[in-house]
């Protein structure tokens, strides 16, 4: 089974399951020019077997990844990066379970894979730096680590994610879409991680094109924040918890926000310009205001329609860090577009980091 999302800077998100035949060893996508393809394969139990992030029209990834390699870290290569700098597109940079204090510079691509959030740590100690930084690259997939500790150092850290430049920033994963041209083709598939204890957990910047879901965002300043955006990208199936000022910002971004939690932060999303896109099928929980904008417009959205609502997600343990819902929990069959979007079981799909095809991790 393949899970497609597309990102296409005319239109929102769009995400389709289709199924292929047992065996299959190729299949085809079509796809329009300019459009970010993130393509997860699903085994026969609905568990991941493959993921890749393409660009239609720009992706070198048919013709570099003939013999794609797995680079393994630190077996083959002492540190992360190494890893990466001796990596082609369509290689896979695997890390081992460990704490890791380094900070990583991707290339298009690459799969950076942890060997599972609760074990493959990259650590920033406190200092104001970026863990994960993919400017300028596309196709790339970053999934299975924990990022943590990334701390401020600069006036723009300590005041609002809106008013300076996305690059002035310290983020425990960052892309800038700039080039020296203009634009550059970036993007990225960033899931079954975890997003704990830093000033920002994931920040994109202009055109930094990204599918951001099955993640947790755990006690951070500020969760995830597309700044000068200008572009589309979608967050799903995401948790977000006891993020102290903002789970979600959207500065000029086009951002698809569908099936997350949004819970005990002070603003859950908060909006500066005019761009919006599609909210739907959220669940609030104790937000200081469940949305917020800075230029006073209607509201992006309300509670009780689009399947937006305000309750108690009933989580298994969140002091523990187990985000999955308890038996009663209002997650539980309540996602949007169910109509393809499955749990494992074969249910209609949970809200939150644990829902949806892609929802079997730990």
């Amino acid at each position: 089974m393949l899970l497609v999302s597309r990102l296409h800077a005319s239109r929102p998100a769009q995400e389709s399951v289709t199924v292929v035949g047992a065996g299959s060893q190729e299949f085809e996508i079509p796809g329009t020019q300019g459009e970010v393809l993130a393509v997860s394969v699903l085994d026969r139990t609905g568990a991941l077997a493959d993921t890749a992030m393409v660009q239609v029209g720009a992706s070198t990834w048919p013709e570099e990844a003939k013999l794609p390699r797995v680079l393994r870290v630190p077996q083959d290569y002492t540190n992360i990066q190494a890893a990466v700098d001796a990596a082609k597109a369509g290689d896979t940079v695997r890390v081992s379970s460990g704490t890791y204090f380094e900070t990583v510079r991707l290339k298009s691509g690459i799969r950076l894979l942890g060997s599972g959030a609760r074990w493959t740590v990259l650590d920033g100690g406190g200092a104001p730096v970026k863990l994960v930084d993919f400017s300028g690259a596309s196709d790339v997939v970053v999934a299975g680590f924990t990022f943590q500790n990334v701390g401020t150092g600069n006036l723009c850290d300590d005041i609002d994610v809106m008013s300076c430049s996305g690059n002035w920033y310290s983020s425990a994963v960052f892309a800038d879409g700039h080039t020296d041209e203009g634009q550059a083709p970036t993007s990225a598939l960033l899931m079954h991680n975890i997003f704990r204890n830093n000033s920002i957990g994931a920040m994109l910047y202009f055109h930094a094109r990204a599918v951001v879901r099955n993640n947790l965002f755990v006690g951070n300043t500020h969760g995830f924040v597309a700044n000068h955006f200008q572009d589309v990208a979608l967050v799903a199936n995401n948790v977000f918890w006891e993020n102290t000022q903002e789970a979600i910002v959207s500065s000029a971004a086009y951002l698809d926000i569908i099936n997350n939690v949004l819970a005990r932060s002070e603003v859950g999303v908060f909006y500066s310009y005019i761009q919006t896109g599609r909210v739907r099928c959220n669940v609030f929980f104790e937000n200081g205001a469940n949305r917020a904008d800075f230029y006073l417009e209607p509201p992006r959205f309300e509670m009780g329609k689009d399947g937006n609502v305000e309750l108690e997600p009933l989580f298994l343990s969140p002091e523990a860090g187990n985000f999955h819902p308890a038996a009663g929990s209002p997650l539980l069959d309540a996602g949007c577009l169910d109509s393809f979007g499955r749990d494992r079981d074969g249910t209609p799909e949970d809200i939150g980091a644990y829902g949806g095809p892609l929802g079997s991790w730990q």
